[in-house]
């Protein structure tokens, strides 16, 4: 095996997948968790991932709709030119994930925790927001980063 491949060379990519329900996505889950998949320009719709873990997964021009990852938990995962629409994701974890020009419009974010997260062109239209915790959170704005110290001045920065 070639120890030397990059980070890209090493992952799984899925790229033009309608994915329907979870069922769809049954043969890339193991243990309840997806890993190092690079998903580009695919839909997720009405899926139910509730408690799913997302290790170093990277999603590139993606549409989520009507999509459940109730306490899933997001790790090291970048979101690039994503679209998140009507979905539940409550309670959910994001620890180290990137979010970059995405959009969240009617999405339940409540009582989730963002950790060490970067926002960069993402806004959220009438999304949930009750409740979250965010801690080391930087977003770009300006044309600078500024470091999110607590929910309010994480709102503040945010297009809503």
């Amino acid at each position: 095996m070639n120890q030397n491949l990059s980070d890209d060379e090493s992952r799984l990519m899925i790229q033009n997948q309608h994915f329907l329900n979870q069922n769809s996505l049954a043969e890339y889950i193991e243990c309840d968790a997806l890993a190092r998949i690079s998903f580009v320009n695919c839909t997720f719709e009405n899926i139910e991932l509730g408690g799913t873990v997302f290790g170093s997964c990277r999603f590139q021009n993606c549409i989520f709709n009507n999509f459940n990852a109730r306490k899933a938990k997001f790790s090291s995962c970048c979101f690039e030119e994503c679209k998140i629409t009507n979905s539940d994701i409550t309670r959910a974890g994001f620890y180290e994930t990137h979010f970059k020009n995405c959009e969240f419009l009617g999405v339940d974010l409540a009582a989730s925790d963002f950790d060490s997260c970067k926002f960069k062109g993402t806004r959220f239209f009438k999304s949930n927001l009750d409740f979250i915790l965010v801690e080391e959170v930087t977003v770009w704005k300006s044309n600078e980063w500024f470091k999110i110290e607590d929910f309010s001045s994480f709102k503040k920065h945010l297009d809503q």
